[in-house]
């Protein structure tokens, strides 16, 4: 039981890294669900959902 709970909280923290995104001023980001285009990201903190979504980052908007 002790190291279940450190896998499991590790388990949690890989899960939230993998969901939130933050664009940097000044870009833009695609959003991809299995291969096909859903959205565009704005810049700002962004929920995707984790092992579903791919976010491509080569969006400029300088």
């Amino acid at each position: 039981m002790i190291t279940v709970i450190p896998a499991l909280i590790i388990l949690a923290l890989v899960a939230v890294w993998a969901t939130v995104k933050i664009v940097p001023q000044g870009f833009q980001w695609t959003v991809e669900r299995f291969g096909r285009y859903t959205r565009t990201l704005q810049p700002g903190l962004s929920l995707v959902v984790p092992f579903m979504d791919h976010v491509d980052l080569t969006t400029d908007t300088i």
